[in-house]
């Protein structure tokens, strides 16, 4: 049939949250082909239930794609991405729910769905800090102290939870109770490396931990290199530290000027095989920082603007509530 096999009483009972994870089980059918389809059909739940002759007619969808979403619906899928949220305390955040990180919505390939442990909320204004698995002595010090002071000045601190200066930013975001996020190449149930296990509940309960991939998937070296879109599409600016010539970091970065983001490289010994990437970015143009107030002052147009948008929105609230008069109003009263 042509035509999505769906049972009327399972189609009633759907919620907009199962129709997005639905459509992010398809396998082949990346962000970019589910927004081409959301301006024709603009629901996830219509894309689901439109039939397979009418998805093909439009030409986005490739064979192999076709294919894949003339099977139907994963419901089974379905159930078991929200059996294993409910086991892990994570939930389904979606590209149109408006807890959903703005700035990360504006890239060219939003995730669909994002898979969160912890809280987003207030974690604006954000920096990336990133570089090397591998990293020396300098610059493991130099990435957790630099993270250490980036959230002592409230920034939030995100990286990928990855081995080396990943982890040490992490860290170092914590030492003081500051906020950082981290960003997973693996389901939000499957933490890598295991050793990162304990600092990986430590980042849920003072910040975050985000998904695009369905809970249970494992790590696959095609994985990371996809992930670091968000790393850098949550932040306002990167910052590597330590990073060979071809490496993740480096992707990242490459993902931070294609999304307007600012691009900054910490430098270090001529010597030392890890300073190429951060040397390379620098000739190329990113910004040469030392320390947390050279990054503060490399992003502060961004961090301005997004405090006169955060307290725009607490002036207004504010406004609402004088007029309440701490009586209990309708919202026709209130309007």
């Amino acid at each position: 049939s042509d035509s999505l096999p769906i049972s009327i009483m399972w189609w009633v009972n759907m919620d907009r949250t199962d129709a997005w994870i639905l459509l992010n089980l398809i396998p082949g059918i990346g962000p970019r082909s589910i927004f081409r389809l959301l301006e024709v059909f603009h629901t996830p739940e219509a894309i689901i239930q439109a039939p397979l002759e009418q998805i093909r007619e439009l030409n986005i969808l490739k064979p192999g794609q076709l294919k894949e979403m003339g099977k139907g619906p994963d419901i089974a899928g379905l159930e078991r991405v929200k059996a294993a949220l409910k086991g892990c305390g994570a939930r389904a955040l979606t590209w149109d729910d408006p807890a959903y990180p703005e700035a990360l919505r504006r890239i060219d390939d939003p995730p669909p769905v994002l898979y969160l442990r912890g809280s987003l909320e207030d974690f604006e204004p954000a920096v990336a800090v990133v570089g090397t698995r591998a990293p020396s002595h300098y610059g493991a010090s130099v990435a957790e102290s630099l993270s250490r002071d980036l959230a002592a000045r409230g920034m939030t601190v995100v990286s990928g939870l990855a081995r080396g200066i990943d982890t040490r930013a992490h860290a170092g975001a914590l030492k003081d109770g500051g906020r950082t996020v981290a960003v997973l190449g693996t389901g939000i149930d499957v933490i890598y490396p295991p050793e990162n296990a304990a600092l990986a509940e430590e980042i849920v309960m003072n910040g975050a931990m985000v998904s695009e991939l369905p809970p249970g998937t494992h790590p696959d070296p095609g994985n990371f290199p996809r992930r670091n879109r968000i790393v850098s599409g949550l932040c306002s600016g990167v910052v590597v530290v330590e990073a060979a010539p071809r490496s993740g970091a480096l992707i990242t970065a490459r993902l931070a000027g294609e999304q307007g983001r600012t691009v900054m490289a910490v430098p270090g010994p001529v010597t030392n095989l890890r300073s190429k990437g951060p040397h390379r970015l620098i000739r190329e143009g990113a910004a040469l920082v030392r320390d947390a107030d050279d990054v503060m002052m490399e992003i502060a147009p961004e961090v301005k603007q997004i405090i006169e948008e955060s307290e725009t929105g607490a002036q207004a609230r504010d406004e609402i509530l004088d007029l309440m008069g701490g009586e209990s109003l309708s919202i026709d009263d209130i309007a």
